[in-house]
C-alpha cells in the first residue's frame, strides 16, 4: 500500500463529513420532488440538471425514501420529513400491488404501471425503506406494509428446497424465464440486501420471527455465498448455491452496463464494494441479533485484507470495481457506490481491529472521492471515473442510484468518525478537508 506520513486530524475530518452530509441533503432537497408527476426525480446530468425520465423505478424511489428518512433522523429537518412523507404516500398509492401483494417494478412517468414484475431486489428495498421510515415517523402503516412485504416474500419467494430466496419473478409471482430472466439464479447482492432489510425490519418490529429470519439469512450467506479463507463472495449461484459464471440479468444485475449482452456468460469475479459492504452490514446484523458488532471480526478482517491486496489502489486511492477472488483486479474503473461503501467498510474494520491500514485505506478512498468522484460545488457523486480519476460518466443521478449509497456512506462515516475522534490515533494518511 502507498505509504503516508501525516497524521489524520479526526476532528477536522468529522466536520468535513458532516459538511458532506449537508451538501448531499441540499442536493436532494432541491431536486428530488417531481412537481409535474409526483414521486421523486432520480436522473441528473453532470451539472445536476434534471434529465427527462420516461419511467419511475421502485428501487430508486425506495432508496430515496430511505435516504430522506435516515437524513431526517440525523438532522431533524422539517424539509426532509416532508419529502419522506410525500414520497411514502406516492409509493403506496402507485407502486403497491393490492391484488397480488408486493410492489411493481416500474411505472411510466405519469404513475401508471409499466412493468409489474416482482423482483426481490425491489421488494428488499421496500422492506428496508418502509421499516426505517415507519420507525422514524412512528408510522404503524409503514411498518405494517414492511411486514406484509416480508410475508409476501416468504410466501412466494422463499426456496424451501435449497434455502434462501428465488429472486426474479413476473407480476403474478411466477418465476421469470428467458435469456437474462435470472429465474434460475441466486446472488450475493440480493441476499445481502435481504440481510440489510431484515435487520431494519427486526429493529422496527421486535418480532421474534423477523429476528429468526435475519439469523437464517445471515447463516446462509456465510455458509453458501462467502469464501471465509479469501474473504470474497461470488456474483451468481445456482438454486443449489453452486457458483456460476454470471450473466447480465435483464432488470437487475449490471444491465445498465451491458444492455446488449443479456444472458451471455461473463468471467467469475468478486466485487470489492460488495464485499466491504457485506462486512459492515454483517456487523450491524450481528449487533441487532445480540451477538455484538465484533462477533465476526476475523471474517471482516479477512474481507478488508483481500480488498487491500487486490482491490485498493495504493497509487491513486479508492477501490477498483472487480477482479478474481485471489488475483489482481481486472476492472480498474472507480465507481461511486463501491467507493462509498468502501468508506464505511474500511472504517468498520478499523473500529473492530484498531489496524491503521484500514484507516489509511479509508483516507485514500475519501481523498480520491473528494478529488474526482464528488462534484466540487454540488456535492453529489459522479457515477464513474477511470483509475486515475478521468470522468467516464459524470451524471449525478440515474435510475439506479437514488441517493442511497452516498447519503448512507456520509451518515455512517460521520457517525463513526465522531466516536473515533475521541480516541487517540497514531500516524496515518493525510486527508483533505
Amino acid at each position: 500500500m502507498h505509504q503516508t506520513t501525516q497524521a489524520i486530524d479526526l476532528a477536522a475530518l468529522t466536520r468535513t463529513l458532516g459538511d458532506h452530509v449537508h451538501e448531499l441533503e441540499d442536493f436532494w432537497i432541491e431536486r428530488a420532488a417531481d412537481p409535474a408527476n409526483g414521486g421523486y426525480r432520480t436522473t441528473f446530468d453532470q451539472d445536476g440538471v434534471p434529465v427527462h425520465e420516461d419511467r419511475k423505478y421502485l428501487l430508486s424511489h425506495m432508496r430515496i425514501l430511505w435516504s430522506f428518512s435516515a437524513l431526517a433522523e440525523a438532522e431533524a429537518s422539517p424539509a426532509l420529513l416532508h419529502l419522506a412523507d410525500t414520497g411514502f404516500r406516492y409509493i403506496v398509492d402507485h407502486f403497491l400491488d393490492t391484488a397480488r401483494g408486493g410492489w411493481f417494478w416500474t411505472l411510466d412517468a405519469g404513475g401508471a404501471v409499466q412493468d409489474p414484475s416482482k423482483l426481490v431486489y425491489g421488494q428488499s428495498f421496500a422492506i428496508y425503506a418502509l421499516a426505517t421510515y415507519g420507525r422514524i415517523r412512528d408510522s404503524s402503516e409503514a411498518v405494517a406494509l414492511a411486514t406484509e412485504t416480508f410475508d409476501a416474500l416468504v410466501k412466494h419467494a422463499a426456496d424451501t428446497a435449497w434455502g434462501g430466496f428465488n429472486e426474479n419473478f413476473d407480476g403474478d409471482w411466477s418465476i421469470s424465464s428467458g435469456p437474462g430472466g435470472g429465474g434460475d439464479r441466486k446472488s450475493l447482492d440480493i441476499h445481502m440486501h435481504l440481510l440489510e432489510a431484515f435487520t431494519e425490519l427486526a429493529r422496527a418490529t421486535g418480532d421474534p420471527l423477523h429476528f429468526r429470519r435475519l439469523g437464517e439469512i445471515r447463516e446462509l450467506i456465510l455458509a453458501r455465498m462467502l469464501d471465509p479463507k479469501l474473504g470474497t463472495g461470488g456474483n451468481q449461484y445456482s438454486l443449489r448455491f453452486a457458483e456460476l459464471e454470471p450473466i447480465v440479468i435483464a432488470k437487475t444485475w449490471i444491465a445498465e452496463r451491458n444492455p446488449t449482452t443479456l444472458g451471455a456468460p461473463l468471467d467469475r469475479t468478486t466485487s470489492y464494494g460488495h464485499n466491504l459492504e457485506f462486512g459492515w452490514l454483517l456487523s450491524r446484523a450481528d449487533d441487532v441479533l445480540g451477538l455484538g458488532p465484533e462477533f465476526d471480526v476475523d471474517l471482516i478482517r479477512t474481507i478488508a485484507d483481500q480488498v487491500l491486496r487486490h482491490g485498493y489502489d495504493g497509487l491513486h486511492g479508492g477501490i477498483f470495481r472487480e477482479g478474481p477472488p485471489d488475483g489482481a483486479a481486472t476492472d480498474l474503473d472507480k465507481e461511486f457506490w463501491q467507493n462509498a461503501e468502501a468508506l464505511v467498510g474500511f472504517l468498520n474494520a478499523y473500529e473492530l481491529t484498531d489496524d491503521p491500514r484500514y484507516l489509511d485505506a479509508f483516507a485514500g478512498t475519501w481523498r480520491f472521492a473528494v478529488d474526482h468522484l464528488i462534484h466540487p460545488t454540488l456535492g453529489e457523486w459522479r457515477i464513474r471515473t477511470s483509475r486515475d480519476g478521468a470522468i467516464i460518466d459524470g451524471a449525478l443521478g440515474n435510475y439506479w442510484t437514488g441517493a442511497y449509497h452516498t447519503t448512507r456512506a456520509a451518515l455512517e462515516a460521520h457517525a463513526r468518525l465522531t466516536v473515533l475522534s475521541e480516541k487517540p490515533v497514531g500516524m496515518t494518511a493525510h486527508v483533505p478537508e
